[in-house]
């Protein structure tokens, strides 16, 4: 089961060796994880072939089977487009291209409009996940977390060239995102996110540089208190740090040490209002009420998460200890620097 690339069709291929059976193709495999979300088809009466379009409003691909072939608009082949699209087969004509943006485009589009599609989503990726034994899924939750790596070194082993020319060539940013998104929810070592990590990189595979949409909706937000081996960006370097979290410490290069807890933004539990911009905001105080819907907010070092993530899930809280060494270390840093300069 080696895989290297973020393709859906690859990714759906893990799922398939793990039960044992023969991928299904293009067509049949966007259905089975995504159901009524791409593919309509349309019969036709086996001598004509009824018209099909992409639809502006509409994210399903409609097409027609004719003499045994799928047919789509201006009588492109189907499987052409979808195996571009999945990573399952190379086409290579521009049309092909464009058409399947345009999908993916439509995809995203009932993403951010209906609110149901992922819960509708992870229901399904339940049902199949039913086929697999506890022990199998112990065995995905091992080969997905040595498979992020495996994408993460892939990525970094291809020249620029290779990078902007493959197939839907992704930005680093959003690639970085899935696959922090897809980690984060394998941390939290439960069922629910091992499935939601697959569904992560199945639908990154998929949508590619399209998913920059979802992932504004649903990304981590990082506080300012960063970890040892450099305030970096490095996204192998957050992996290592959601699963081997023993191996950092915090440290903070901010000079507002004015402030209790410096470089912690503070956020009403009840509206999400920014607190650190309200008028006459303290956090030596042990709790504020919010200006903008009264909601009254304790103020304290546990109530400090990870990431706006954590504290979605009650995960993470920030290490009391480590924290004050963190800030205990750049007083001492600032200290030393007025000192020289005297």
């Amino acid at each position: 089961m080696e895989q290297e690339e973020l393709r859906f069709g690859d990714i759906a291929g893990i799922y398939y060796d793990f039960v044992g059976e023969k991928m299904p193709k293009q067509m049949d495999l966007l259905d089975t994880w995504f159901p009524d979300l791409v593919i309509a088809v349309d019969e036709s009466d086996g001598n004509t072939k009824v018209p099909a379009e992409y639809k502006d409003l509409e994210y399903k691909i409609h097409a027609v089977r004719y003499k045994g072939r799928l047919y789509s608009g201006e009588s492109k082949r189907v499987s052409q487009i979808l195996g571009r699209l999945t990573g399952t087969a190379a086409g290579n004509k521009e049309k092909e291209r464009k058409t399947a943006e345009l999908i993916q485009k439509h995809v995203v589009e009932q993403f951010i409009v209906d609110m149901e599609l992922t819960p509708r989503l992870k229901d399904h990726v339940d049902e199949l996940f039913q086929r697999l034994t506890d022990d199998q899924l112990e065995e995905m939750y091992q080969f997905l977390l040595e498979h992020l790596y495996e994408l993460i070194h892939y990525r970094k082993s291809l020249d620029d060239y290779h990078r902007k020319t493959e197939p839907f060539p992704f930005d680093d940013e959003v690639f970085d995102s899935i696959l922090y998104n897809a980690a984060y929810q394998m941390n939290l070592e439960s069922y629910e996110g091992l499935r939601n990590a697959y569904l992560w990189l199945l639908t990154g595979g998929l949508l590619r540089n399209e998913t920059g949409r979802i992932l504004r909706m649903y990304d981590s937000s990082f506080i300012a208190i960063y970890r040892q081996q450099g305030a970096t960006e490095d996204i192998e370097d957050k992996l290592n740090y959601l699963f081997y979290p023993e191996n950092y410490h915090s440290f903070y290069t901010g000079d507002d040490l004015d402030k209790q807890f410096p470089g912690i933004e503070w956020y009403c539990d009840q509206c999400r209002a920014h607190l650190n911009e309200q008028e006459g905001f303290d956090d030596h105080l042990p709790e504020w009420t919010c200006t903008q819907c009264g909601y009254i907010n304790p103020i304290g070092i546990d109530q400090i998460y990870e990431t706006e993530e954590d504290y979605r899930h009650g995960v993470r809280k920030v290490d009391h200890v480590d924290f004050a060494h963190a800030i205990d270390e750049r007083r001492k840093e600032i200290e030393e620097e007025k000192n020289k300069k005297s």
